[in-house]
């Protein structure tokens, strides 16, 4: 290690990856996890060198601080307390919105001024992730209606798990007045009826994605877009079946590309039909593209100058990073991270705002979680 510097909560120290040889800037609590958000959702500031980052996360609750780090400097401010992991999403003008059960709400950033968006009848709750347009404009949301009382829900792969009375329902916010717009109310078959994952696009906020989740060999239908200004739903990746019928193709882990052109998603390696790996679909389903295969990838993040797309994979005791030129379709290793298991030890990696630097979750040698982040240029420089 070297380049040491700490705060009050956060420590910045610069590894080399044992693979590879690229530098790693690692953002920390000594002894304590951290992770940044859901790959879906941003987590820089506009100015690509200010971070957000969830610290202090106790792994059973899934509940921590939320701090304002600056990865040069190491000067951090804690924004907010006792919050679930994986419901931020940063605004392009570096407001950070978060929920609490039913009620959604703002943070300035750098004031730390509070005010609340809006909120939900009593017997509804938000989930995570939230999405957000690159204007800053309108928030992708989704919830439940329940007819009881449920504990609260941090984990964006873990929503499934409500009872069958509840119902599902895919939105839009105006960040400015907080009017709450119903997109749809998706209706899937027992058992598994739920609909998650809901992504406004980013540059046509009448689009909205939402995902049929359930177990992956199950679900014939996973990507789905509803265009509000007709209310039709569309299912944008129609998956292959064999002779027998049976869908052969086994996807998830979407996320738009920020152009709004599509959506980027991940053909798991165990996918009876081949080739397994990152793919496009474009947002009415009028075109799907194969991009890369070389790794078992598992998420996939895109950058929003549209030239890189960055994936991490799930294997026995690791998870490789590895970065994608979505133009040559060639990729190359960045990193190799231990992994046992642990949600919030998912690598889930993204993008800083300029493009330049991937951004994920890995564990040191106690199995400690900390911040990562790479810098495209030192990758594209690197023989490795």
């Amino acid at each position: 290690m070297e380049e040491t510097e700490e705060t009050t909560m956060l420590t910045r120290r610069t590894i080399k990856d044992t693979t590879t040889g690229l530098p790693i800037l690692a953002v920390g609590c000594e002894g304590r996890d951290t992770a940044h958000h859901y790959f879906t959702a941003m987590t820089w500031l506009s100015d690509s060198r200010n971070l957000i980052v969830h610290t202090n996360i106790d792994r059973e609750t899934m509940i921590g601080h939320v701090v304002r780090v600056d990865t040069e400097t190491g000067d951090a401010q804690v924004l907010e307390e006792g919050v679930a992991w994986g419901r931020g999403v940063v605004s392009c003008d570096d407001i950070l919105y978060l929920f609490d059960r039913n009620e959604l709400y703002a943070i300035d950033a750098w004031s730390g001024e509070r005010r609340a968006v809006c909120k939900l009848e009593e017997h509804c709750a938000f989930y995570g992730p939230l999405s957000i347009t690159n204007d800053g404009r309108m928030l992708g949301v989704y919830w439940r209606e329940c007819c009881q009382e449920q504990p609260e829900q941090g984990n964006p792969d873990s929503d499934h798990a409500v009872p069958e009375e509840a119902r599902w329902v895919i939105g839009t916010v105006d960040t400015a007045s907080g009017e709450l717009r119903e997109a749809a109310r998706p209706l899937f078959d027992e058992p598994y009826p739920v609909a998650n994952h809901a992504m406004i696009n980013p540059v046509d906020p009448e689009l909205v994605f939402y995902s049929h989740e359930g177990a992956t060999e199950h679900i014939p239908d996973r990507l789905w877009v509803i265009d509000t200004r007709t209310g039709e739903s569309r299912n944008v990746f129609p998956q292959k079946k064999d002779e027998s019928g049976k869908h052969v193709e086994y996807v998830g882990h979407e996320i738009w590309a920020f152009d709004g052109s599509g959506l980027y998603f991940v053909k798991y390696a165990q996918s009876p039909g081949k080739p397994t790996g990152v793919y496009f679909a474009e947002k009415r389903g009028e075109r799907r593209e194969f991009v890369n295969g070389d790794y078992k990838y598992w998420h996939v993040g895109v950058s929003p100058d549209g030239r890189y797309a960055a994936a991490d994979t799930q294997e026995p005791g690791i998870s490789k990073l590895v970065l994608i030129d979505t133009a040559t379709k060639r990729s190359k290793l960045l990193c190799e991270l231990p992994y046992s298991g642990t949600h919030t030890l998912h690598p889930h990696p993204s993008f800083s705002p300029d493009s330049r630097k991937v951004t994920f979750t890995f564990a040191d040698e106690r199995d400690v979680l900390w911040v990562g982040v790479m810098d495209i240029n030192d990758c594209a420089n690197s023989s490795s």
